[in-house]
């Protein structure tokens, strides 16, 4: 049998798809609303990537930060590098642009098994789907593992070895050298994802897609193109290089710290626990949400795309052609299908569940929504609509949806932005700042938990805090430690006098102790957000004694506001 024909969409459609992946993702990306707490821990890490020179780990106050590995930390960095900054839109580009590229993966997938109409359909939908938009808009890890996972299960895809039924002598391929190339960008991108989250997450998640469609096809071929020792080989010395290396540097701690993020998401919760889960009602609901607008018709697909799945292929012809077209479309069909499954048990098992975990199941939806999509069409097309209308109506509703998101985002995105008020007092704070001051961040028991780590705990806002305020600063839960001038963890403290004014950023509540170190000057207040999120900066002149006068300006200075 002669290989199947090649099926590519054509440079104009992969073009549209960029287009609208653009508008979707890039407009306002920077100014839209400002970082959250996870995003400015890349921003941060990278910011000091770049101030210290080590670019093996990042770190976050100077404290090494090895919960991630380090590749999103690299990719804003290095842009970083050769733009000179990290701004928001620096941080937030790499997650844009590996959306587009993840878009364009899901848009040549669905080609290859359905043909161009919904592989262009796929794309577009992927490209306005809501957890594309909101993750390929933020400066996190999902998306930028997601566009790996689509890519390497891509490459997996081209390796496989369909046979037609009654035809078992004869294989369909995708050309006579070709899928060695892509049995090594396979190992390649395996490898590359224990660099994104967690090593050893990303390739438990393909894995278990690979294992599952090979035991679906009995394809002891394709099993056979993957008993590949260099590629092995390429993995495992991509999967192990920066955690050997840190445990290296480090010593075997660093491994308890992994082990914790593991056995507290998936072992029994007990209290709160370190990692917020969702109840079954909740999580359901927003993986359902998670792939809108496009749910109802994803059902549609899926439901046809299961059946033929199933029952596979059954030959209703003797054309050859026929045949080819019909196992390509099961083949498809399983991948889907696995790829839905294998990936949603294992996130679901965790007892931290959480529905941003299931986006990396959610792909497959795309691609049924656009077999839904195409269902509608022709249903149209019966009732007499005319073709050219039916395109005029698909492709400006799709332009116009992605122009909705970009628009929505760039424009109302700030009013939405609940900690806005915060940051920018942060960023205020650290303008107004002379160069040489100590500035300290004062916690208490009403904070939340900070990060354990070997190296120190880390508060969960801190990379937030030093990102806005770009200078460092040191942070205390004991305002009454202050008094030492050898703090330990305020070593900024011992660069200056001892007896010199020190900066801090602190609540109401804390007045009466700061007030016991010595004179409290309220400089600034920030704008009331929520009762336990409203702060002030207070100059502390060590020694002197509280006065009046300072108390009374404390209550009469204005706050900081954006």
């Amino acid at each position: 049998m002669q290989p199947l024909p090649e099926v590519k969409l054509s440079w104009r459609y992969l073009s549209c798809l960029v287009v609208l992946g653009g508008l979707a993702f890039g407009l306002g990306l920077g100014s839209s609303t400002r970082l959250t707490y996870h995003e400015a821990f890349v921003a941060q890490g990278a910011r000091e990537i770049l101030s210290s020179g080590h670019w093996w780990h990042p770190t976050i106050g100077g404290l090494p930060w090895l919960e991630k590995p380090p590749l999103p930390f690299w990719l804003v960095a290095g842009l970083g590098w050769c733009t000179g900054t990290i701004s928001p839109s620096v941080a937030r580009l790499p997650s844009a642009v590996a959306a587009v590229i993840l878009v364009l993966g899901v848009g040549l997938l669905a080609t290859r098994h359905y043909g161009p109409a919904i592989g262009i359909l796929s794309g577009a939908i992927q490209a306005t789907t809501a957890w594309t938009v909101l993750r390929g808009r933020l400066a996190e890890a999902d998306i930028l593992l997601a566009c790996l996972l689509v890519w390497t299960l891509l490459a997996f895809d081209r390796l496989r070895v369909p046979v037609v039924p009654g035809r078992e002598d004869s294989r369909t391929r995708a050309g006579p050298d070709r899928w060695q190339s892509w049995r090594w960008a396979f190992f390649g991108l395996l490898g590359a994802t224990a660099l994104v989250k967690g090593t050893g997450f990303g390739a438990a998640l393909v894995l278990s897609v690979v294992a599952l469609v090979l035991l679906w096809d009995r394809d002891r071929a394709t099993r056979g193109r993957l008993l590949f020792p260099a590629g092995w080989i390429m993995v495992t010395v991509l999967a192990v290089a920066w955690p050997m290396a840190m445990i290296a540097k480090h010593g075997f701690k660093v491994v308890g710290l992994w082990a914790v993020h593991i056995t507290e998401r998936v072992g029994g919760r007990t209290g709160h626990g370190a990692f917020a889960g969702e109840s079954w009602r909740e999580y359901g609901l927003n993986i359902l949400a998670e792939a809108l607008p496009w749910t109802p018709l994803a059902v549609v697909g899926a439901w046809r795309s299961l059946g033929r799945a199933l029952r596979g292929y059954r030959p209703r012809s003797n054309s050859r052609a026929f045949d080819e077209l019909g196992i390509n479309q099961v083949v498809g069909d399983r991948l889907l299908c696995s790829w839905t499954l294998a990936p949603l048990v294992l996130v679901s098992l965790a007892s931290a569940r959480n529905a941003h975990y299931a986006i990396y199941a959610l792909v497959p939806w795309s691609i049924w929504a656009a077999l839904g999509l195409a269902r509608l069409g022709s249903w149209l097309l019966t009732r007499g609509w005319s073709l050219a209308r039916l395109r005029r109506l698909t492709w400006g509703m799709f332009a116009s949806l992605a122009m909705a998101y970009g628009l929505s985002f760039w424009l109302a995105g700030r009013w939405f932005d609940r900690r806005g008020t915060e940051w920018a007092f942060y960023e205020a704070t650290g303008r107004t700042l002379p160069p040489t001051a100590s500035l300290i961040l004062l916690y208490d028991d009403w904070d939340r938990d900070a990060y354990p780590t070997p190296f120190g705990p880390i508060p969960h806002d801190l990379a937030v805090r030093l990102y806005y305020l770009n200078r460092p600063a040191c942070w205390h839960f004991d305002a009454r430690a202050l008094a030492d001038p050898g703090m330990e963890r305020c070593p900024l403290r011992n660069l200056h006098d001892p007896s010199a004014a020190m900066m801090i950023i602190a609540r109401d509540r804390d007045l009466p102790v700061l007030g016991e170190l010595g004179q409290v000057e309220v400089l600034s207040r920030s704008s009331a957000v929520r009762w336990d999120r409203t702060y002030l900066l207070a100059r502390v002149q060590p020694g002197a004694e509280t006065t009046a006068g300072a108390a009374m300006q404390s209550s009469l200075v204005s706050p900081i506001r954006r």
